[in-house]
């Protein structure tokens, strides 16, 4: 019979953590993988032949930090992961980003612990963020962000641009994925940069031609 105490370390997933940085952080393993397509992940997805992304909305993979064990399996039908993006947004209390961003390192180091190859997904806010953003990050290899809503501002962009300078600067990662409209970020030139469309926005684009064809079908 579990103890109160049981229930709550299992509750904050205690029970799946392994090494941690001087600062608490979950350590994540370095990877040099660079796949060819991303896929938003999706409990019953039928396409799986890709590395499945978490650039969505947290509500749609909140389960899998609830029951993390639950959705390993689901995980490995896809060839790997980029590892899941938490919200960090500059309007949240920096001991909320700090909390998001270890749940977010928390997942990637389990899945990597159950096989799963796994892309370390960069997530940050201001420079307030950074040293805890970056902690337990490894050195090297291919590292993933999100360029969505980059665009939206200046300010926006500036504080993207300003945290991928800091993150190589401390990582010194090799290959830099971006998932989103590619931005000009300053890296130096051995540095390799691909980008990914956004599937979700294709996704939605192609609704919406096939719903004005189907309207101009009814019409005719």
């Amino acid at each position: 019979m579990r103890t109160q105490q049981e229930r709550t370390h299992n509750k904050y997933n205690m029970h799946i953590l392994g090494e941690t940085t001087e600062e608490g952080m979950p350590t994540v393993a370095r990877t040099s993988r660079v796949p060819k397509k991303l896929i938003t992940f999706c409990i019953g997805a039928k396409e799986k032949d890709g590395f499945c992304h978490f650039y969505i909305d947290d509500y749609r993979f909140e389960r899998l930090w609830n029951q993390p064990e639950r959705y390993v399996d689901a995980l490995r039908q896809y060839k790997g992961a980029i590892g899941p993006d938490f919200s960090t947004y500059t309007d949240y209390p920096l001991p909320l980003q700090r909390w998001n961003v270890y749940r977010s390192k928390l997942l990637m180091q389990y899945w990597q612990s159950e096989g799963i190859e796994v892309i370390p997904n960069l997530q940050w806010s201001t420079e307030e963020s950074y040293d805890f953003a970056f902690d337990g990050m490894p050195q090297g290899g291919t590292v993933a962000v999100s360029t969505v809503g980059v665009h939206k501002s200046s300010e926006a962009n500036q504080l993207f641009v300003r945290g991928v300078q800091e993150a190589w600067m401390r990582l010194q990662f090799d290959t830099l994925m971006m998932y989103g409209k590619r931005v000009d970020v300053g890296l130096p030139g051995a540095v390799t940069i691909k980008t990914y469309a956004n599937d979700n926005q294709e996704r939605v684009k192609k609704w919406v031609v096939e719903a004005q064809a189907a309207a101009e079908v009814r019409e005719s």
